[in-house]
């Protein structure tokens, strides 16, 4: 498994607080006081929200830096039962209650099996919980910078061979992202979107989302959550 990081992109885009909240609130009942597994924790920005509410987390990263950097951040928590500096081909014993890919799929140039070794590090009844890009239509200088292979959408998950695990919800999130991306081609152009641009999406436009995305009924957003319950 391949999984490609840009440094900067991660800093700049760590002051979008409000966006990771929206993020983790979607996904929280699934993980809520169980044990969990984080994969591709970058510099713990999702971490530190999962871990709030998660009886226990386990931090995978590939970057030997980035891993080092969690060690130091959260090596005061008792809630960290390890961070492993490695991808899921390197775990293979442990189960887990839930498994957590924030933005790291799209990174992954052969996500069926991925997937598969995901579904099978899930104790049964456990959640999958993937939130991505969404859209080919969006794919910009930026996705390709930082070695994004794809955007998806709901489609596309149809077509993974899960295993006889079922997809239990999908819905897109951030729906005026998606609309200041295809109007205002916002970012679609920057190969590094400054810092400031990512603190006014994340300040103005996550906000009037999170109305905006219930309006809609989750029907269209800049990103796609998928939650796939392991049988």
């Amino acid at each position: 498994m391949i999984i490609n990081y840009v440094g900067k992109e991660l800093d700049n885009f760590s002051v979008a607080r409000l966006w990771r909240k929206y993020v983790i609130y979607s996904l929280k009942k699934y993980f809520k006081d169980k044990k969990v597994l984080e994969v591709g924790s970058g510099i713990g920005s999702f971490s530190e929200l999962i871990i709030k509410d998660a009886k226990s987390l386990t931090m995978l990263e590939p970057d030997k830096n980035f891993s080092l950097y969690l060690k130091k951040k959260f090596k005061d928590n008792n809630k960290v039962i390890e961070i492993i500096n490695g991808t899921t081909e390197n775990i293979k014993a442990n189960k887990y209650d839930a498994i957590i890919h924030c933005q790291v799929l799209e990174h992954i140039e052969n996500d069926q099996e991925e997937i598969t070794r995901n579904l099978n590090l899930l104790n049964k009844d456990g959640y999958l919980l993937i939130c991505v890009p969404s859209f080919m239509s969006l794919y910009s200088n930026f996705d390709k910078s930082i070695g994004h292979y794809r955007r998806y959408t709901k489609k596309d998950f149809l077509l993974f061979n899960l295993q006889g695990s079922k997809i239990e919800k999908m819905f897109y999130l951030d729906s005026s992202g998606y609309l200041i991306y295809k109007i205002f081609k916002l970012f679609l152009n920057s190969s590094n979107p400054k810092k400031f641009m990512v603190y006014i999406w994340d300040k103005i436009f996550i906000p009037i989302s999170f109305v905006l995305d219930k309006f809609l009924n989750d029907k269209f957003g800049k990103n796609l959550v998928v939650i796939v319950k392991k049988i």
